[in-house]
């Protein structure tokens, strides 16, 4: 019943929207609502987010490189804060949405969207659909 609700409030937008008829090509496009708070949320969870977590790694790294409290790993210098598993859990986690921002759909859609605004669906976009998913 819920898929049904989602099908009929696409088939409403769509109805109500005075659809085009290039709007065929994109039978797989969620509703413009739905495609704008999809994208209001993952601008929140890359700025806030891993905004956050950018500022508290370089704070941190500058932190223990001033000081002194570094590890050698072989030849590389690391922070000791990283030494931990909250550090370097949250490092991962920063690097994972960092990797998140650069495969973005609709950031790859944003020039080749056939008038469909933060849509996912583009040649560019469809070839991360996957990958993107995984992440």
């Amino acid at each position: 019943s819920g898929s049904a609700s989602v099908r009929l409030l696409a088939s409403d937008t769509n109805s109500t929207s005075g659809s085009s008829s290039s709007e065929g090509a994109h039978t797989t496009d969620l509703p413009m609502e739905i495609r704008v708070a999809i994208f209001i949320c993952r601008c929140f969870i890359y700025m806030c987010s891993m905004g956050q977590w950018v500022l508290y790694h370089v704070k941190y790294s500058l932190k223990d490189f001033r000081s002194g409290a570094v590890v050698r790993l072989g030849r590389c210098k690391i922070p000791e804060y990283l030494c931990q598993w909250q550090g370097l859990s949250s490092f991962f986690l920063t690097i994972f949405l960092f990797a998140m921002l650069c495969m973005e759909p609709i950031l790859h859609c944003m020039q080749n969207n056939d008038g469909f605004l933060f849509t996912e669906h583009c040649a560019e976009g469809e070839r991360l659909l996957f990958p993107y998913s995984i992440m």
